[in-house]
């Protein structure tokens, strides 16, 4: 048998309400802290994070009450909406549809998706990281960054470019014929 005793490693002190499950042999970095060196999840996180959950839900929902959606009328399908648009989110993607079926709407949003996914293959060096726009990563900053704007024109250009029939308007003159 190997037992350890605990006693001289974890004295009995009747105001902790948590106690010592193993004993853990190894070079982890908690190993040789005392349990009071730590700073545990529940309640400290938790509760800060309850607590803006609720503070959001709360203005949101005041927001909800306050101010009415945008909605348009019920849908008629005699009477289409011309451009048919998706939503915003979606309008990158559709204007990438626009162009070519195969390539806007397949393999351009496959190589994003496979260029977002190795961004963290590519720049492997440790320094700079959980620093919001680390000079050390440049390349990563850059890459994703590159990657946002280009939806974010996309998005644009279907939300404020695109007239009827998908054709592309000018949103600052007045349609012909009015």
């Amino acid at each position: 048998m190997n037992e350890v005793d605990t006693k001289h490693v974890y004295p009995e002190d009747p105001s902790r309400t948590y106690g010592l499950m193993e004993l853990v042999k190894g070079t982890k970095p908690t190993v040789g802290l005392p349990p009071d060196d730590m700073v545990f999840t529940w309640p400290h996180l938790l509760v800060r994070e309850l607590t803006l959950f609720v503070v959001v839900v709360a203005v949101l929902l005041l927001l909800a009450f306050l101010f009415n959606a945008p909605l348009e009328e019920l849908a008629n399908p005699n009477h289409p909406p011309n451009p048919a648009k998706a939503p915003w989110y979606f309008l990158g993607l559709q204007e990438l549809v626009s162009y070519s079926a195969v390539i806007g709407g397949v393999m351009i949003p496959t190589l994003i998706v496979a260029g977002l996914a190795i961004i963290p293959f590519i720049d492997r060096r440790r320094a700079g990281i959980g620093i919001w726009f680390a000079k050390e990563r440049s390349l990563a900053n850059g890459l994703f960054l590159t990657f946002l704007i280009v939806m974010l024109v996309l998005i644009i250009i279907g939300m404020y470019f695109r007239g009827p029939n998908w054709g592309f308007v000018v949103p600052w003159e007045s349609p012909a014929g009015s």
